[in-house]
């Protein structure tokens, strides 16, 4: 008998939604990092690593709002949006993987560009977020 089992939610980390700028332009859109500011400097925080390989899907929970200086990607003619306090952004769908100090989700259908979502990404970028992975449900057998 299979049944399914209760998903699993690992918490990623929490500062500033952003990504490398080599996403952009590959088109890849597979990683972000978070990070925090100081003096308007902004310093990479380490990320929580113990949901590297599994399926589901990464969740951006906005913490605090501010105006993003991102033009955006024009080319798809996508712009920063301002989210909402509380707001809950899913990013992208697949199986999670790390480099270096960034998390990303690698769909399932195989394609090479766009494995987050960029309307998504343009919604959370700039933005204080609790990031999290969340892990799908998996049936048991009993």
């Amino acid at each position: 008998m299979k049944t399914k089992t209760e998903s699993q939610v690992f918490n990623v980390g929490t500062g500033i939604l952003t990504w490398n700028r080599d996403e952009r332009v590959s088109d890849r859109y597979g990683t972000v990092r978070l990070a925090v500011e100081v003096d308007g400097k902004r310093t990479d925080i380490p990320l929580a690593k113990d949901c590297v390989d599994k399926h589901g899907s990464l969740v951006a929970v906005v913490m605090e709002t501010r105006k993003s200086e991102h033009i955006g990607d024009l080319f798809h003619g996508i712009a920063p949006r301002t989210p909402h306090v509380g707001q809950r952004i899913t990013l992208g769908t697949g199986t999670v993987f790390f480099e270096d100090n960034m998390i990303g989700v690698e769909p399932d259908d195989g394609r090479d560009a766009q494995w987050l979502d960029m309307r998504a990404l343009y919604d959370a970028i700039d933005q204080t977020v609790h990031l999290t992975f969340e892990e799908d449900q998996q049936e048991a057998t009993a």
